[in-house]
């Protein structure tokens, strides 16, 4: 399957109009909900496969969902633009973090609430004891002059939060906070998910020797050709 190069505003529409298609369960993601859950497993401690992220975009609160397409091409084409949507996120906190801008920011229908509201989860449901003990430890620092870094996604992705927004109606300090906040967890799990890229890459299993020819002398000693010796299967003892 190939996926787009660059997934934009209209390839979102069409993705959102999917998502809320009677086809699929109530309970599925919209697009704004569905960036803020890519982008907190984007920028997460480990990176997390599209198999197990993607049972949630169709059912939110359990996983378990199944999916009816209409034919093969619209699955191609909706599959094709989420894995191409992740890719594009993923990309670009890899090359130019400081570029994300949530849809948010970008159209009103796509609501910041919703979009905190998918991020939050995200992170309760992958790597939670990693996510917590980076809630706790910037608790402990936070100040007045510094609410700290999951603030933004409380005040905005709870009912809770929400409450005191109405209360104080603030909620356009709390949408412009959320962008530093992502950059500042990035900035923190990066070292971490370059060690583990790197610790994979280490444990690959690489030919450390030569390959062997079929017409070669076979190493062992015997004087046959390879083909002839440890190259046949099964291997001949000697």
């Amino acid at each position: 399957m190939k996926f787009p190069q660059c997934v934009n505003d209209a390839d979102l529409e069409r993705l959102d109009d999917f998502l809320a298609s009677g086809r699929i369960a109530e309970t599925s993601m919209d697009v704004s909900t569905l960036e803020g859950w890519l982008t907190a497993l984007a920028i997460g401690p480990r990176m997390v496969v599209p198999s197990a992220w993607l049972p949630w975009v169709w059912d939110f609160e359990h996983g378990h969902e199944d999916v009816d397409f209409a034919s093969m091409d619209e699955a191609n084409e909706i599959i094709g633009l989420l894995m191409g949507w992740w890719n594009q996120i993923t990309q670009t906190f890899q090359e130019h973090p400081e570029t994300f801008e949530p849809v948010f920011k970008r159209q009103a229908v796509w609501g910041a609430a919703e979009w905190c509201e998918g991020f939050l989860r995200a992170t309760q449901l992958f790597d939670a004891d990693d996510w917590e003990r980076l809630w706790a430890a910037d608790a402990a620092k936070a100040a007045e002059q510094y609410p700290g870094l999951m603030t933004p996604f409380l005040r905005l992705g709870t009912e809770d939060g929400m409450e005191i927004i109405r209360k104080k109606g603030d909620a356009q300090h709390w949408m412009d906070a959320v962008v530093p906040a992502v950059l500042s967890i990035d900035r923190y799990w990066a070292p971490r998910r370059e060690r583990l890229v790197g610790e994979r890459a280490q444990n690959t299993i690489r030919r450390t020797t030569p390959k062997i020819g079929r017409n070669s002398p076979c190493p062992c000693g015997s004087g046959k050709k390879y083909k002839h010796c440890c190259g046949r299967r099964p291997v001949t003892l000697h």
